[in-house]
Parts: structure tokens; sequence; C-alpha cells
């Protein structure tokens, strides 16, 4: 028995020779452009490359002075960053060479509105073991001295009573 589904009406297969050619001549015109676009970039390579070889006749010495310039300015700039200063009371000054200094800052609360006050405790590199308990202090970021230390002193802003 022949399923009914195998036979083909005479209307199908001229639509499927017909899908084929336009599928065909898509595939033509695609190719097409692709070469088309190879070829373009081939020329602006060519193009690219005579012009690289005429600067480097005219003008070498020039512009490898000018990658020295843009090289020193990048490390210039990279290296001059304004470092973080912050003011505060000094907590502990027990070890050598060190104090703790506890930090301020206000915090609006997130639901009620409410500023808080939170702190911040950070060990900073006293050279001269100048720093007493209770003196307020102003540090400046640096780099890392020790596990914990990454800030040092700055300035004594005031001494504390005795």
């Amino acid at each position: 028995m022949a399923d009914p589904a195998d036979k083909q009406a005479p209307g199908d297969a001229a639509q499927q020779q017909a899908a084929a050619q336009q599928h065909a001549a898509a595939q033509e015109q695609a190719a097409a452009q692709e070469a088309d676009a190879s070829a373009t970039a081939a020329a602006a390579a060519q193009e690219a490359a005579a012009d690289a070889a005429a600067d480097s006749e005219n003008t070498a010495p020039e512009a490898a002075s000018e990658d020295a310039r843009r090289v020193e300015a990048a490390t210039e700039t990279a290296s001059v960053r304004p470092a973080r200063e912050m003011t505060g009371v000094v907590t502990s000054a027990k070890p050598h060479k060190t104090i703790v200094v506890r930090v301020e800052r206000r915090v609006k609360h997130p639901v009620y509105g409410k500023f808080i006050r939170r702190s911040t405790k950070l060990a900073a590199h006293d050279e001269a073991n100048a720093c007493n308990e209770g003196d307020t202090v102003t540090i400046r970021q640096t780099r890392p001295i020790s596990k914990t230390k990454r800030w040092t002193l700055e300035s004594i802003v005031e001494r504390a009573s005795a």
C-alpha cells in the first residue's frame, strides 16, 4: 500500500524547484558581496601599509621620540595620585612605632533617617613614637608597611590633656 503523503502534486515539485533556485541566487549574491568586502579590505590594508611606509621614511626619529614622550607622560600621571587623609583620635600607642587611630564618620540610617556615628580603627606608622593616647592626629594612606598598617602619621592636630 502506498502512503498518500508520499505522492506529490505536480504544483509542489514546481514550488520546490523555484525555492531551490531562489536559495542558489541568494547564495551567489552573498558570495559576491563577501568577495567585494574582502577586496575592499585588501585595498585598505595596502593603502595603510603604504602610508605607514611613507611615515616611517619621513619621520622615524620623531615617531620614536613621540612614543617616548607618551610613555613618560603616562608614568608621570600614574605615579601622581592624591593620597587619602583622615583625622581621628589615637586609641592605642603601645606597639613600637605604631598607633591605632579611631576615625569616626556619620552615616544616615537607611530606614529611620537618623544620623549614626560609625567608627573605623586604623593602624598607622609613627616613626618617632611621638603620639600618646587621646591625641587627635591626621594620617595619610601609603604603601603597605605590615599586615595591617597602610597609613602613616601626617601630623598631630591636638595633644591630649594630661
